[in-house]
């Protein structure tokens, strides 16, 4: 009784563990979600607020670097200022100079002492400007200027040349153009920028919450699968090793005995030896396929003659079992499999469908071929396999109620094994029921040449 306790608290520990690990590790995987959602969220938003910024007074600053180059213009702005202007035919036929705003620009003309000249042609807007001085430091270069009146401030962007020669006294010009209406939807723009990735990062956590659980999902699976085959594996290497223990034991108590007279512990020890051995064969193989080792050596074979061979020893056994052995070998075709492989198939489903059936009942392999398939079917008329345990009759060491009252019940991988080796093949195979009662065994395997 405290033996079972003892092991239900320790079964109970053991899960209470798995399942702290488990979480642990599905926050781990949500907080590198999070972390990568907003790495990608914060390299976007800084990129684009960087293209934004360099882009966004990109036309102003072309359109003040063409003004200073056009010396006809320059010419034309002079003359405004002095009071016997008359336009010139460049002015009157052309248009003028792409991107200069007159609402939002001004020019202004200095002489060599850094004053204005053209106080009249700016009117209102140069009590606006008259805080702003002449710098000769970069010339032919955009610069942003900000000049405060009365408490506001306007943002500009300017460039500063030198006239041409014989304009009179005036020495340097200065092109502004007003940015704050551009300043202003940058601003916005970059408001709606962040709340945008504030809020589409707030979304992707709940994102990477879901997929961090999806994530854990095959883990889990994996893992679950992973403790049930140890579990299982161990359950079933422990029955056979008790039996060869206890006999060798029982040797040693009679160590003067002739070995004719423990010729049945003797025996028993070395059947249960050969057990162990093929149990061991299917784990290796079982785990080599989990682990992606299985490999698959792919020769031409002929379907015919294959399907005679493999199934002419079973044939002879049914006769001897007084079972009827049915064979409709029909398929003509040269397919690409392994053939070993598919022998050690074909060698676990008729091997059952000896061990499942009694004496008259009737065993058939139907193979026959498509345009595209080949198809193997593996029928018996025993007892038929419960709904239930159709759905589990693949897993690993699952045998049903039946088989485990069985004498002739197996350790529950043979069927995992032949669907291992069947969807390595890029196969499938079912099982259904056989009628009026049986089961039949489908496999469908792609003909890879005809």
């Amino acid at each position: 009784m405290q033996h079972k306790n003892r092991q239900k608290k320790d079964k109970l520990a053991r899960k209470n563990a798995n399942e702290n690990r488990s979480m642990r590790q599905r926050w781990h995987y949500f907080t590198l979600n999070v972390g990568a959602f907003a790495l990608v969220f914060l390299a976007l938003g800084v990129i684009t607020l960087q293209i934004l910024h360099a882009t966004a007074y990109s036309e102003t600053d072309i359109s003040l670097r063409n003004l200073v180059a056009n010396t006809q213009m320059i010419s034309d702005e002079i003359q405004r200022s002095t009071d016997d202007f008359v336009p010139s035919q460049s002015e009157t036929d052309h248009p003028k100079e792409p991107g200069l705003n007159r609402f939002n620009s001004q020019i202004i003309l200095w002489n060599v002492d850094g004053q204005i000249l053209n106080q009249d042609g700016l009117g209102d807007t140069y009590s606006q400007i008259s805080s702003l001085n002449l710098s000769t430091e970069n010339l032919d270069e955009v610069e942003e200027v900000t000049i405060i009146d009365e408490s506001r401030e306007y943002h500009f962007r300017t460039i500063t040349s030198t006239t041409p020669d014989n304009t009179g006294e005036v020495a340097y010009i200065t092109v502004l153009s007003n940015t704050d209406q551009i300043d202003n939807a940058v601003a916005n723009f970059q408001q709606i920028l962040i709340v945008s990735l504030i809020f589409f990062w707030l979304i992707s956590i709940g994102i990477a919450y879901y997929l961090s659980r999806v994530n854990m999902k095959p883990i889990l699976k994996a893992w679950k699968k992973q403790q049930e085959f140890v579990e299982n594996a161990s359950h079933e290497l422990r029955t056979p090793l008790t039996i060869i223990q206890n006999n060798l034991d029982h040797l040693f108590t009679k160590p003067n005995a002739k070995i004719i007279d423990e010729s049945e512990s003797i025996a028993q020890a070395l059947n249960e030896t050969r057990r162990l051995a093929g149990l061991t064969t299917d784990l290796l193989t079982i785990a080599r396929g989990d682990a992606n080792e299985q490999t698959l050596d792919l020769t031409l074979t002929d379907i015919q003659p294959f399907i005679k061979q493999t199934t002419d020893p079973f044939k002879d056994l049914a006769t001897i079992a007084d079972k009827e052995f049915n064979l409709f070998n029909n398929g003509k075709a040269i397919v690409k499999v392994d053939q070993k492989k598919i022998h050690q198939v074909m060698v676990i489903l008729l091997d059952n469908a000896l061990k499942y059936t009694k004496a008259g009942d009737t065993i058939t392999v139907d193979s026959h071929t498509s345009k595209r398939h080949w198809y193997i079917y593996v029928k018996n008329t025993g007892s038929n396999i419960a709904d239930e345990d159709k759905d589990r009759i693949f897993e690993r060491f699952y045998r049903d109620s039946t088989s485990r009252a069985s004498e002739t019940s197996g350790y529950g991988l043979g069927l995992a094994i032949a669907k291992q080796i069947i969807e390595d093949h890029q196969g499938t195979i079912t099982v259904e029921d056989g009628h009026p009662h049986g089961v039949i065994f489908a496999i469908r395997l792609r003909k890879n040449y005809d």
